[in-house]
């Protein structure tokens, strides 16, 4: 009796195997469509950066700075940014670190800030000091 039980028990965990497992096979033959196209990196060279001990408050104004992705790592003197998104505007942000980027024969020299829990954002976008609402 507990073969049969045993027997039933393993054919009815294996049944739904037997429409999955064709299906998935055909998934697989067939071209994945993307729509999705590659996001545009720029990669920069670090002439300094700086990290603060305490965040530094900057806010938006009006416009709505583009925040970067970007990985800066102690072995290479590069860091490439791609766009994440935009901050909201006039919003207060705080500031944790600072990378100034090196001109070359194409592009001027910028400064990045790290805005805490968003990204980078390019230092001319942002102003000092919290916002406040105009009356």
């Amino acid at each position: 009796m507990k073969k049969m039980t045993t027997f039933i028990a393993t054919a009815a965990l294996a049944f739904p195997l037997v429409f999955t497992a064709p299906l998935a096979a055909s998934a697989a033959t067939k071209p994945a469509q993307t729509t999705q196209t590659a996001a545009k990196s720029t990669t920069y060279t670090i002439a300094n950066s700086n990290f603060f001990k305490k965040a530094k408050v900057y806010h938006t104004k009006d416009a709505t700075p583009t925040v970067y992705k970007a990985l800066i790592g102690a072995d290479k003197p590069t860091f490439t940014t791609t766009a994440k998104g935009k901050l909201k505007s006039g919003t207060t942000y705080y500031v944790t670190k600072v990378v100034k980027t090196a001109a070359s024969k194409t592009a001027k020299a910028k400064t990045f800030f790290y805005v805490k829990g968003q990204g980078w954002v390019v230092a001319s976008a942002l102003t000092a000091g919290k916002f406040q609402q105009a009356d």
